[in-house]
């Protein structure tokens, strides 16, 4: 069976739910992806403060923030055009804003002997749930984007 097959394999396996969400976050990333690339920093932040405002307040839980990471991991790994830790972070938080306690963070990694390394993670109190790196690795965040 081809990557084709497999692919429809597994879109058949996924529930309901997990198909909608699935399909939430391809757009999602889409319309990131376009705003980054088009606007201004400036007026896309502006923009995307906008859309991300909740609706309401109400704490995901953790099965929920799972299955987001993994549709928007697995979207951003699927759509054909390369998509790394920015868009896949503003794409989490702004699928996940009605619970307040997410940060999205920005950093530089530490290391002299490396080029400038930039690096986007959502954080929940403190947690990484999407954007994780090698513990070899060590960054310093620069930006926390509420």
């Amino acid at each position: 069976m081809g990557k084709i097959g497999k692919l429809i394999g597994k879109w058949r396996s996924l529930s309901g739910p997990e198909k909608w969400l699935f399909l939430r976050a391809s757009w999602c990333l889409l319309w990131i992806k376009t705003g980054l690339l088009l606007l201004p920093f400036s007026v896309f932040r502006k923009w995307y403060h906008r859309l991300s405002r909740p609706s309401r307040i109400r704490e995901a839980g953790r099965e929920t923030m799972e299955r987001t990471v993994w549709a928007v991991d697995t979207a951003a790994n699927l759509l054909p055009f390369e998509l790394l830790c920015l868009p896949r972070a503003l794409a989490t938080k702004y699928l996940l804003r009605n619970s307040p306690a997410l940060t999205l963070e920005i950093g530089i990694e530490i290391n002299p002997a490396k080029q400038f390394e930039a690096h986007a993670w959502v954080e929940q109190n403190g947690n990484i749930i999407i954007g994780r790196w090698p513990d070899t690795v060590s960054y310093k965040r620069l930006w926390v984007w509420e």
